[in-house]
């Protein structure tokens, strides 16, 4: 084998020089990933105007013109009308059952956050999205992924302006629509990720959407389950250009993860990665803890969609996580916790799996890999 098999088109189209993509809530986590030679993506759903502006410039000043992204939540399926409307529609037994979670966690209560009614709440998200889009459009922000519905809406105006534009799937009539509207990058997300996830396996899922990209402009990236470059190799074998991963990178130096947290993930097995609709309404793979569980037992309501869960749930959470009530709190993670042994730093973790899947290209071929 002569050529560099990490040299994928990703690689050739955005400047990066192995073909990871790190995603994560973390500016510290992304700008260390763009550095490292991958493309560091900043998961903003949460972020007020200021917070986002005042990451994408730090992300910008760490890493010399390298390539970056930011990553926002716009879901096709979405219950949408005023905060007053919306509330109605909480039946109150699940209200009962959420000061059930309360008394059961003995979260006190934590102060009020400073809302701005236009912006904050799961009852803004789709408002919330567009007002950041505008930011990332104001911003030059070179690319835009959407982590959970079709990004399809903004193609034009984003390529107009030189953006491009990524979306996330887990399922093959998604990546359909999505290729055939032009995306740029798609994101075949497997059953086994963190966060929002669907019902298919990354094995099953990566190798159709190649198939239906064949003959177009898309690039497409595997995710869900990712820890090693033994899952790097595989992704490039079943014919993607690299990987998304976020999971990989909670527990690094870089993460603002709790060290507790750090830790659970590197003791969790597998297992430990479950599925939940309990936080925003839609399937989120998560670290397991005491909120998930109680969510699984027999007296628990069924979830509400988006946003009307969140919008139950959001105050609980927030006292749980101020008052750092361990065995409550939770994060996103995907099944790749059961790769991750140590903290290390992302410029580490990139290098290693790197050199890994080279090295195993370089067994297969019966020769060593130039590079």
């Amino acid at each position: 084998m002569t050529n560099n098999p990490l040299n994928t088109r990703l690689c050739e189209d955005y400047g990066c020089t192995t073909p990871i993509v790190a995603f994560s809530s973390t500016k510290e986590v992304v700008a260390a990933a763009s550095s490292a030679g991958g493309i560091g993506v900043l998961g903003a759903t949460s972020l007020k105007p200021e917070e986002l502006r005042s990451a994408i410039s730090y992300i910008r000043n760490q890493i010399d013109e390298k390539p970056f992204g930011v990553d926002l939540l716009v879901p096709a399926s979405f219950v949408e009308g005023n905060s007053e409307d919306l509330n109605e529609m909480i039946p109150e037994g699940h209200r009962d059952f959420v000061k059930h979670i309360k008394d059961v966690s003995e979260a006190p209560d934590s102060p009020p956050p400073t809302l701005d009614p236009n912006y904050s709440g799961y009852e803004n998200l789709l408002h919330r999205s567009r007002m950041q889009l505008e930011i990332l459009f104001e911003e030059e922000v070179p690319i835009f992924a959407s982590g959970l519905g079709s990004p399809a809406f903004i193609l034009e105006r984003a390529h107009q302006q030189g953006m491009k534009v990524w979306g996330l799937v887990g399922l093959p009539r998604q990546a359909r629509r999505q290729i055939e509207a032009g995306v740029d990058v798609v994101v075949a997300q497997g059953y086994d990720s963190g966060g929002h996830s669907g019902t298919v396996g990354t094995f099953t899922l990566v190798p159709e959407v190649v198939k239906m990209a064949e003959g177009t402009e898309t690039i497409v990236l595997a995710a869900g389950g990712v820890s090693s470059g033994k899952h790097l190799a595989a992704a490039i074998a079943m014919g993607s250009s690299g990987v998304w991963t976020g999971t990989l990178w909670l527990a690094t130096k870089e993460s603002k993860t709790e060290s507790f947290l750090k830790q659970r993930i590197i003791d969790a097995n597998v297992e430990d990665a479950v599925q939940s609709r309990a936080m925003s309404g839609k399937p989120i793979r998560q670290l397991r803890s005491r909120w998930s569980d109680i969510w699984k037992d027999s007296d628990a309501p069924e979830t509400l969609p988006m946003p009307l869960q969140g919008m139950l749930v959001e105050d609980v959470l927030r006292d749980i996580k101020e008052a750092k009530i361990e065995d409550w709190m939770t994060t996103p993670a995907g099944q790749a916790i059961v790769g991750i042994d140590s903290v290390k730093s992302v410029s580490s973790v990139i290098r290693d799996v790197s050199d890994e899947a080279l090295e195993l290209f370089s067994n297969v071929a019966g020769n060593t890999v130039n590079v």
